[in-house]
């Protein structure tokens, strides 16, 4: 072998060894593989991602991915199952709080405005993205959002035995406007506008309580 190769040889080891250095081994894990795909469902969609798209941004085979999750589906409802994990506790709190049914109903939708303007990509699948959940998991998910729809019923329920809020009011149907009204706001809201999510949340109560709340009962 001449010098000339042998030096050619040496220098292309040398690279692959600072490649090496440059681009250390991700630690592939579910958590790292949800995060990955979430920005990716959230900039392209879940449709037009593939796995072998989310392999390639981890730079890892589409094989290893199984070995931490099932299917593409299931990233999908591990994202879901995150951002209702941390929407629902908050919710529940306030609901089970010593409050009256305005203050607690204020603080509820103030919640749920923060929930809904929120940017992350995990907040934009949840709002966007459910049309692909299927089977078990879409019943899943289902039950969640119902047992979080029922917390803002007991609110307004309570308000109603209290004669804080009209009895001609359906408490489902009061819900149902109240978060169809706070959820819209994924669809428009853009951060650094002209009003912060405090701002319409304020709106959005004295809409909900003009709405609810007899005269003279908004101290209750």
């Amino acid at each position: 072998m001449s010098q000339k190769v042998r030096l050619e040889t040496t220098s292309k080891s040398n690279r692959k060894v600072e490649n090496k250095v440059d681009k250390p081994r991700i630690r592939l894990s579910q958590q790292v593989i949800v995060a990955t795909a979430s920005d990716l469902f959230a900039r392209n969609g879940f449709g037009a991602t593939s796995l072998d798209a989310i392999g390639e941004a981890l730079g890892v085979t589409k094989g290893a991915l199984y070995y931490h999750i099932k299917n593409k589906e299931e990233i999908l409802k591990l994202i879901f199952m995150t951002v209702l994990t941390v929407s629902e506790e908050p919710l529940r709190q306030i609901a089970q709080a010593e409050l009256p049914p305005a203050e607690k109903l204020r603080r509820a939708i103030a919640h749920h405005v923060a929930v809904a303007a929120d940017r992350s990509p995990a907040m934009t699948i949840f709002y966007r993205e459910d049309v692909h959940l299927t089977g078990p998991f879409a019943r899943e998910i289902a039950a969640r959002k119902k047992a979080y729809e029922r917390l803002f019923e007991k609110i307004v329920e309570e308000g109603i035995t209290l004669g804080v809020f009209h009895k001609e009011i359906d408490p489902k149907i009061a819900t149902f406007g109240i978060l169809g009204m706070c959820n819209w706001l994924s669809q428009w809201y853009r951060p650094g506008g002209t009003y912060t999510p405090q701002q319409i949340a304020a709106f959005f109560n004295q809409l909900a309580s003009f709405g609810l709340a007899l005269p003279d009962a908004s101290s209750l």
